[in-house]
């Protein structure tokens, strides 16, 4: 007998919904099978254990802040492919997320944090993503600036950010200003506004 082609995706997407509104603690195959609509049997065939799930899950997160980080940065016209991947992955820190995420990405980190080894496929990504990088000063200026983006998102995920909402557009500006500006086939930077 076969599986439906799009049951592993079903599955997927019904424990993203699981621990988006329950948590990770409550991601259990009966209540996975109840919110898919597939089997237990179903389930199992794709994702043997609750780890290989989470596993899963972690791995589409990133495949799509990929896919979304690509987006934003494919109107980004810096010369340098480095930068422009970056610029992107800025954006995506940068991004206004909503509470169905902030509850999403908290609920696997719950989960990692007692099973350390589902955050492999992101440390693979991360591994693969830094591989070109010398190191050298340019680079560390430019990981200074992913930082504080993803400085941005964690304070935000977690509720303690002293940054008020109407001034994170333009912190945002001034990152991707100073982003820009250590591309040198990019010209000079745009000056910044009165507001900046």
């Amino acid at each position: 007998m076969t599986r439906p082609p799009k049951a592993r995706q079903k599955v997927l997407d019904a424990a993203r919904r699981i621990v988006e509104t329950r948590g990770a603690g409550h991601l259990t195959f009966e209540t996975l099978a109840e919110e898919s609509g597939v089997t237990r049997g179903g389930i199992t065939y794709h994702f043997p254990t609750k780890e290989a799930l989470l596993k899963a899950l972690i791995e589409a997160d990133v495949a799509q802040w990929d896919d979304t980080a690509s987006t934003l940065a494919a109107d980004c016209d810096l010369a340098c492919p480095k930068l422009a991947r970056l610029l992107g992955h800025m954006r995506c820190s940068l991004a206004d997320g909503d509470e169905n995420q902030r509850r999403y990405v908290s609920g696997l980190l719950s989960a990692a944090m007692t099973e350390p080894e589902l955050l492999q496929p992101l440390r693979e990504h991360v591994r693969e993503e830094f591989a070109d990088w010398r190191w050298d000063e340019a680079d560390l200026e430019r990981y200074l600036l992913l930082l504080a983006a993803d400085g941005l998102f964690w304070t935000r995920l977690f509720g303690i950010s002293p940054l008020p909402e109407s001034a994170r557009p333009r912190l945002a500006a001034l990152l991707e200003r100073r982003l820009r500006a250590l591309d040198p086939a990019a010209g000079p930077a745009p000056p910044a506004t009165a507001g900046d």
